[in-house]
């Protein structure tokens, strides 16, 4: 926590930050941490720098909102003397100790500590206590598509799947199996299978320049397919694949056809 004297300021003369750093704001968290300062008080004040002769949020920003909730006039808070890059360093710090952040959230405030506080990656270690592999994985992330993202974040695949499927180098090769990846709950395993598929494809294992079958000299086996298992979510050729997805009325058909 930031030292200071702590004042009541103006909540009417406080302003939001320029760029939320959180994508959303849970209202029902909001909603919750409101009642909490209903009936204990505000614990920790909000830490507000002074611009063009009001105050901005540099951290609290879910206390503030809450204070507006509850129709509250004034909001304990320490002001400090801080540049923009002090005040994007502490915002990030801030937002890191938050529970259940997305991985492009937590990924968003490195790139902002890296870009706009002008940190180095030793730097973010330093304050943020991550490892250098953490820092680094997270920045790569930060700049994937954001549909990338958005799977990672609805938990359609891990951040160690698609760190495998990274490995295919062609970007439109990549979306394919990614989005396959998605919607299948494809696992690390599995993820490094298609990977190897891939590279002895582009390689001219399975096939010749020209499209023809390779060689049955060369010894080169059939293109297998891989899925996850359902049960032990290792991988699994398609041909070995036993059960299907089916309704009861066409799974009672199937027994007795």
């Amino acid at each position: 926590m930031i030292e200071g004297q702590i004042e009541l300021i103006p909540m009417e003369k406080i302003d939001r930050p320029v760029k939320i750093s959180r994508e959303l704001i849970d209202p029902e968290r909001v909603r919750e941490l409101a009642e909490s300062i209903r009936e204990v008080g505000l614990l920790e004040p909000v830490i507000l720098r002074r611009v063009n002769g009001r105050f901005e949020m540099v951290a609290g920003d879910r206390r503030y909102l809450a204070h507006k909730l509850l129709g509250e006039k004034e909001i304990k808070a320490i002001v400090k003397e801080l540049d923009d890059r002090d005040t994007v360093v502490i915002r990030g710090i801030e937002n890191l100790q938050r529970v259940n952040l997305t991985a492009s959230e937590e990924a968003q405030v490195y790139l902002l500590l890296k870009t706009e506080g002008g940190m180095s990656q030793k730097e973010i270690c330093k304050r943020t206590g991550k490892s250098p592999t953490t820092i680094c994985r997270y920045l790569n992330f930060a700049v994937l598509p954001e549909e990338v993202r958005a799977a990672v974040d609805r938990k359609q695949i891990s951040l160690n799947t698609l760190e495998a499927l990274r490995e295919i180098d062609d970007e439109v090769a990549f979306m394919y199996y990614f989005k396959m990846a998605a919607a299948n709950g494809a696992t690390q395993e599995v993820a490094r299978l298609w990977v190897d598929d891939y590279k002895k494809t582009s390689q001219g294992t399975y096939y010749a320049e020209d499209g023809a079958p390779p060689d049955p000299n060369t010894g080169s086996e059939a293109k297998p397919i891989f899925l996850t298992c359902e049960i032990c979510h290792g991988a699994v050729e398609l041909r070995k694949v036993r059960n299907i997805v089916s309704c009861p009325e066409c799974n009672k058909k199937a027994r007795h056809g």
